[in-house]
């Protein structure tokens, strides 16, 4: 069977035709914010058909009716009440799967990935924004319809605006943007610092400071182990409400690893209640990395999980 899954966020939109289980075909475009985004759905589509699909799934950053198969909104992705389950059975005359991005690289991951035989998971994703998805007893949790949103539980009162219009999001401090900023303060402050020599003529992003520290750069390592602190204090007080057996984390600063992962686990081990008393819970990097998402998505299209159970 074939099927196609697309996975558009903030910055990227990204297309697989799968077939059983594999990818037979990959699609990836940077992602300009003035583009449509069903246009660009449609785009990432066509670009991975091979005209034997069977169905589709598409996961989309932002809050996403599951029974509309609709985009409501969504702080990183252009449009408001979007049917794009609607619009894409006008163009493709085939059944449509439309959920959010992060519950569909859940369903991969518990599928694939790290979360294959764990019963109760949180899966963070980290890029652009901060985004996740619940399992509860192996399957995926989705509330109302918008389960998950945690990047935008406030954490500073008086914080830096977030992309969804509220201030101090836990996103505004543990996200690419995040780092992006702080290199560019310590950039802006003195153009000769080892970090502006280090980035040289890239553009500055979140992963692009993550490669510096990599690389041994003092400065960036100090920044990024701030982002990774902050990204362990949510953890933490996830874990307090969740108790999940593993925690998986992916997105395109997510997937770069310990960099990030190693002072937010030191942070969550630190920070959770009763700490001394019980062990965190492994903070594991997503096994299907950057196309998590839209593999996600395909399986649901290929009915291997019901996209419309609510638990």
């Amino acid at each position: 069977m074939s099927v196609i899954g697309v996975d558009i966020g903030g910055s990227k939109v990204l297309s697989v035709r799968l077939e059983g289980t594999e990818v037979a075909r990959a699609h990836h475009e940077v992602l300009d914010r003035d583009m449509d985004t069903v246009e660009a759905i449609a785009d990432a589509i066509s670009a991975v058909s091979d005209g034997t699909e069977t169905a589709i799934g598409v996961g989309v950053a932002g809050l996403v009716s599951i029974a509309d198969r609709s985009l409501v909104w969504g702080p990183h992705v252009r449009g408001t009440n979007l049917r794009i389950g609607d619009e894409l059975d006008r163009r493709f005359g085939l059944p449509v799967v439309v959920d959010n991005d992060a519950n569909a690289a859940m369903v991969a991951e518990l599928a694939l990935g790290v979360a294959a035989g764990y019963r109760n998971v949180l899966l963070v994703t980290l890029g652009t924004g901060i985004g996740g998805a619940i399992a509860i007893g192996g399957d995926v949790y989705r509330g109302g319809s918008y389960a998950g949103e945690w990047g935008h539980i406030k954490v500073e009162r008086d914080g830096r605006l977030c992309d969804c219009g509220k201030r101090g999001c836990w996103e505004t401090i543990a996200s690419g943007p995040a780092l992006e900023r702080l290199a560019r303060e310590v950039i802006d402050g003195n153009p000769n610092s080892s970090l502006a020599r280090a980035i040289g003529e890239r553009a500055v992003s979140g992963q692009v400071v993550v490669e510096a520290a990599d690389a041994g750069d003092e400065t960036a390592r100090a920044l990024v182990t701030e982002v990774g602190r902050a990204f362990g204090q949510g953890l933490a007080d996830l874990v307090a409400i969740f108790d999940p057996d593993v925690i998986v984390v992916g997105g395109g600063l997510g997937s770069v690893g310990e960099s990030v992962l190693a002072p937010a686990r030191r942070v969550l081990a630190d920070s959770l209640h009763g700490g001394s008393h019980r062990l965190a819970p492994s903070v594991e990097v997503a096994r299907l990395g950057a196309v998590a998402g839209a593999v996600g998505a395909a399986l649901m299209a290929a009915g291997g999980i019901d996209a419309s159970s609510q638990r």
